[in-house]
C-alpha cells in the first residue's frame, strides 16, 4: 500500500534554476550581510552588478520565458509528434513554447492535437484563442 508522500508525486516541482542565478543570489546576500555591517558597499555593489551583467548576458536573449515545465515540454512534444515533426529537437520546441508565450498563448490551456494544428497551419493563433 503507498503512503500518503509517495515518492512518484511531482506536483510541487519547480523548474530548475541556473547556476547563474543561484550565483548571484548568492552575491546580493552577500551584499544585503556587508551593507548591513557598514562595510564598503560601494566596492561589493560593483562586483555584484558585473555578476548580475554577467548572468543576463549568459541567459537566452529571447526576452520571454525561458525556461517550462516538464509539462509544458511534454505537450509541445506531443504536438509536434501529431503535427508529423515527431524529430524535432528540444531547442526547436524550446523556441516554439517562447514563441507561443511572447503571443500570450498559454500551452498548457490547450489540447496538443490544437496545438499541433497550428503547427501544421490549419489552425491560427487567433484561431486557437476562440
Amino acid at each position: 500500500m503507498l503512503s500518503d508522500m509517495d515518492s512518484t508525486d511531482k506536483t510541487d516541482r519547480q523548474p530548475k534554476r541556473s547556476k547563474n542565478a543561484a550565483r548571484v543570489h548568492r552575491q546580493l546576500e552577500a551584499l544585503k550581510a556587508a551593507s548591513a555591517e557598514g562595510a564598503n558597499v560601494n566596492e561589493v555593489a560593483s562586483t555584484t552588478e558585473e555578476a548580475v551583467e554577467d548572468a543576463t548576458r549568459a541567459g537566452d536573449t529571447t526576452g520571454h520565458q525561458t525556461e517550462f515545465t516538464r509539462g509544458q515540454l511534454g505537450k509541445a512534444k506531443r504536438a509536434f509528434a501529431k503535427a508529423g515533426q515527431p524529430e524535432a529537437s528540444e531547442e526547436v520546441r524550446r523556441k516554439w513554447l517562447a514563441d507561443m508565450s511572447a503571443a500570450n498563448i498559454v500551452v498548457m490551456n490547450f489540447t496538443s492535437s490544437r496545438l499541433a494544428k497550428v503547427l501544421k497551419s490549419e489552425l491560427s493563433v487567433g484561431e486557437l484563442r476562440k
